[in-house]
């Protein structure tokens, strides 16, 4: 299979900067473009302790929403400004909603041939309560999905 677009998401950690290194030099060495993207979610403020009460209040921060999204949009443009810096073709996009949900809708609608993405490695009780992103993706995409454990 000839691939010709390449997705990887980044959540702005050291293991996403490291899929992003990576799926450059494989969109390079398949001479195929790079699709970063970040999905972000909306800054929330969270009071109360579950642990005490088994209760926890979150409230929405709509005047932090548009710098945090300015903010994500400018780091993500600067991983690729980076990346195009080497002569490789880079296109960024910042998306809302459910990580898993947002990275396969875009390599559905983006017409990505292979989606290359880090997994944090979560085990026991994290895993069980924060779920793998990662394995979501694998399980619902439609392409080929490499998972890269990064330390």
């Amino acid at each position: 299979m000839e691939h010709r677009k390449v997705l990887c998401p980044v959540d702005m950690t050291h293991e996403g900067d490291g899929a992003a290194a990576e799926a450059a030099n494989l969109a390079r060495a398949l001479g195929a473009e790079l699709l970063l993207v970040h999905v972000m979610g909306e800054p929330t403020l969270a009071l109360g302790d579950p642990m005490l009460t088994g209760e926890v209040t979150s409230f929405a921060l709509p005047q932090l929403s548009e710098e945090y999204r300015n903010e994500l949009a400018r780091r993500l443009d600067q991983m690729g400004e980076d990346l195009r810096a080497t002569g490789l073709p880079v296109s960024t996009m910042l998306l809302r909603g459910a990580p898993d949900e947002a990275i396969v809708s875009t390599a559905d609608s983006e017409h990505v041939d292979l989606i290359v993405m880090a997994t944090h490695g979560r085990r026991g009780l994290s895993h069980l309560l924060l779920g793998s992103v990662a394995e979501r993706v694998v399980r619902a995409a439609k392409v080929p999905v490499m998972t890269l454990k990064l330390n």
